[in-house]
C-alpha cells in the first residue's frame, strides 16, 4: 500500500511560482530603470541593466512554465 506518486518539485508549487514571478517582475523593472533612466548612461549601467532584465525575464518565464529558473539553479547563496 505504498503511495508511488511523486511529489511536485519545489519550483512547481503555486506559492513558489507566485513569489518567483513577483521577484522576476521586480528585476525586470529594475533592469529597465537602470538601462533607461539613469544619467549619464554608462557601459556599466547598460551591462547591469541587461543582466537584471535577463534574470528577471527568465524568472517570470520560469514561473509561468513551472520550470526552474537560472537563479535557483546556482544553489543556496551564503
Amino acid at each position: 500500500m505504498n503511495d508511488q506518486r511523486k511529489a511536485a518539485p519545489f519550483y512547481a508549487k503555486p506559492i513558489y511560482r507566485l513569489l518567483t514571478g513577483i521577484f522576476g517582475a521586480c528585476l525586470v523593472f529594475t533592469g529597465l530603470y537602470v538601462m533607461l533612466l539613469t544619467s549619464p548612461p554608462a557601459v556599466l549601467h547598460l551591462a547591469a541593466g541587461i543582466a537584471l532584465f535577463a534574470f528577471g525575464a527568465n524568472m517570470v518565464f520560469s514561473a509561468l512554465a513551472a520550470k526552474e529558473s537560472w537563479l535557483s539553479k546556482i544553489g543556496p547563496l551564503p
